[in-house]
């Protein structure tokens, strides 16, 4: 550990903390009436404030102008975003702390080396959070640190828990047993919620955030609910898959089962070395010529495109189209993962990749990002009562609802048109989402007359 001056270090765009002014001002009490007993994660390549944003910001507020810090070598972005996530994560404490057993560490004092076996922990409550600990400590060496106070592990027990597992020495500060109301007053408040406000959101990458559709398997979970409706259907019903991906259930249906009036639209048709922009424009094309010849569809699918959104009004925007692109009295299926599954990873033993984390953060509006390959990801999860909430939202009448293995799904008859201002709107953001390299599909001019709500000179009838 090191002391590092503020004016040497800056902070990441990414930083997911996001505090009121009230907890911002409780901060800043904490940091005069404890210090920095906890150390920041800095960089040393960049000088970037990998963990600590909000306390450094804090600090300067009160006159301090260094802080204890932990630097780390050779990070890559996403193992950055990781040390962040896990250094808010160990926050998350149990209910019975664990002991330090070594009552030969004086009060005030950070420790680097202090054996793990003189701790007393208990299992971890977060073992998916030690999984990510370990990981990391691992490649970059350990960052981490708890506090001690009282011979009690008041901060940092997970952590603890990791450096047994690795049986690796523990870093830790010691607090004066006096200031252990102090500690609680300030270390149990919520300083802030995860925000993902700050970071890039190109939405072109949001096709390689959702589920991969496995060719050995017959049909998705969502389809196979479809499909029970489906054969009850003469062979003209029309048909529409809107986010397809590859296609593979919506090409079964019209190739193996003769449904010729099934489509599918897709815009982000990944390959193995980018976008094809002209299959996207080609399913665009199809899909304008379809609806100019036969109307509306019948079915409309949406098969676990709901979280792959990278703000509310991309969730919106697809369930708009959803109720656009189906005639009145038709059927619209959706299904996506459900809430329950991000928050089920916080307590659960997964296997994952080495560059995979283990757990997921959501911000205040069910939203959640990682860094792979270079790209953020975004994923959205809905709390079961915006679950319950959403087809009366957007004029659908469930007939149907599941929720399996981890995801939800609805099968609904369209009930009601929604605003034109609604509609508008949506067809604005779906046609012209972002591409790679600052380009964008520019296609809403013609979805929207298309569907009736522009002239042929531009103007919104």
């Amino acid at each position: 550990m090191e002391y590092v001056n503020f004016k040497d270090i800056h902070p990441a765009d990414y930083n997911p903390r996001k505090l009121s002014d009230e907890a911002f001002v409780e901060l800043q009490g904490s940091l005069k009436t404890l210090g920095f007993i906890l150390p920041i994660i800095v960089n040393k390549d960049t000088m970037t404030i990998v963990a600590g944003h909000q306390r450094t910001k804090a600090a300067g507020k009160v006159g301090i102008e260094k802080a204890p810090c932990f630097f780390v070598h050779d990070v890559k972005m996403q193992d950055e975003m990781s040390f962040n996530l896990i250094h808010n994560g160990v926050e998350y404490e149990p209910e019975e702390l664990g002991k330090c057993l070594d009552t030969s560490l004086k009060e005030g004092e950070f420790y680097t080396g202090v054996a793990n076996d003189k701790f007393d922990v208990h299992s971890a409550n977060q073992p998916s959070i030690v999984k990510d600990m370990c990981r990391l400590i691992l490649r970059y060496g350990d960052a981490l640190c708890a506090i001690v106070c009282g011979g009690e592990v008041v901060f940092g027990n997970n952590y603890v828990y990791a450096c047994q597992k690795l049986d690796i020495p523990v870093h830790c500060y010691i607090l004066e047993a006096g200031k252990r109301k102090v500690f609680d007053y300030y270390f149990k408040k919520d300083y802030g919620v995860f925000c993902y406000d700050n970071l890039e959101r190109p939405e072109f990458v949001q096709g390689l955030a959702q589920p991969p559709r496995h060719q050995d398997i017959d049909w998705s979970i969502l389809y196979r609910e479809v499909v029970k409706y489906l054969l009850e259907e003469p062979k003209n019903t029309k048909i529409l898959d809107f986010g397809c991906g590859k296609a593979m259930c919506i090409d079964k249906v019209r190739i193996q089962h003769n449904y010729y009036n099934a489509i599918g639209l897709e815009f982000f048709n990944h390959n193995r070395v980018g976008i094809s922009i002209q299959k996207g424009n080609d399913m665009i094309d199809k899909f304008f010529d379809f609806v100019r010849k036969k109307g509306k569809f019948q079915y409309v699918i949406c098969d676990a495109v709901i979280n792959s959104v990278t703000c509310q009004e991309g969730e919106d925007g697809v369930l708009a189209c959803l109720n656009l692109f189906c005639e009145m009295g038709g059927k619209v299926f959706f299904s996506g993962r459900m809430r329950e599954v991000a928050e089920k990873t916080m307590n659960a033993k997964r296997n994952t990749t080495d560059d995979a984390m283990s757990v997921m953060f959501l911000d205040d509006k069910g939203l959640t990002a990682v860094i792979s390959q270079g790209q953020w990801f975004f994923q959205k999860y809905l709390t079961e009562d915006q679950l319950q909430a959403l087809p009366e939202r957007f004029g659908l009448k469930p007939f149907m609802s599941y929720k399996k293995s981890g995801y939800f799904g609805f099968g609904c008859e369209k009930v009601r048109e929604l605003p034109r201002e609604t509609y508008i709107k949506a067809l604005e953001y779906e046609f012209n989402m972002q591409l790679p390299n600052n380009q964008r599909y520019g296609r809403q001019h013609e979805a929207l007359k298309v569907f009736g709500f522009e002239d042929e000179e531009g103007n919104i009838k």
